[in-house]
């Protein structure tokens, strides 16, 4: 495995860590929101890159426009939709043709990859951790038809399991998986449990 430090181009120029695995897998990783000191460097990132790169997918996080070294400033979330793609572009540039890719987000960056997925056609799931439905709604994506992933936890005031729990058993996918983890909305000590559910329930195609 390499992993790099790398620049990509959307609206501004963006900063990411590319840690390369497979060629026939890659997830793209959103971070939490970027006003409240959401970057890339952050435990629940760092959980998910952990879980997916032991499965053999190269991963890549990145800083979301106005965080770290990346240029611009915070957009309500359009801004950062276009982040997002131009990251998912990069991956494929590293990875096959007709690679099995997921995007994946945690808080914000849930809710920026929900948003990505729905005009991403050649992405073949989701993974999505503490999806914020205390403020974003979630009805765009019972259009989304693919494998989905959820984690979310007991004492979330952000994301209420409740509103959680509805939302997965309103979702008509066949592919899809719940994790529900006793923990607020920042998962402190709490990270194996991610990396877990991922190594036992996320599954490349034979």
């Amino acid at each position: 495995m390499s992993i790099q430090r790398v620049t990509i181009q959307s609206d501004y120029t963006l900063e990411g860590i590319l840690k390369e695995n497979r060629k026939d897998a890659g997830v793209v990783i959103c971070h939490p929101h970027s006003l409240y000191g959401g970057s890339m460097f952050n435990n629940v990132v760092d959980a998910m890159e952990q879980g997916f790169s032991t499965k053999g997918f190269t991963t890549l996080k990145f800083n979301f426009r106005g965080v770290g070294n990346s240029g611009g400033f915070f957009d309500e979330g359009n801004g950062e939709v276009n982040d997002l793609r131009a990251a998912l572009k990069y991956l494929k540039q590293t990875i096959n043709t007709n690679s099995y890719i997921l995007l994946a987000g945690y808080s914000f960056g849930a809710w920026i990859a929900s948003k990505a997925a729905l005009v991403e056609e050649d992405i073949h799931g989701l993974f999505l951790v503490a999806y914020p439905f205390a403020f974003y709604d979630a009805t765009h994506l019972q259009k989304f038809n693919k494998t989905m992933y959820l984690i979310g936890g007991t004492y979330d005031d952000i994301g209420p399991v409740h509103n959680l729990m509805e939302f997965y058993k309103a979702i008509q996918i066949k592919d899809k998986y719940l994790k529900i983890i006793p923990t607020t909305h920042f998962y402190n000590g709490k990270e194996d449990e991610i990396v877990t559910f991922i190594k036992e329930t996320v599954a490349l195609p034979s």
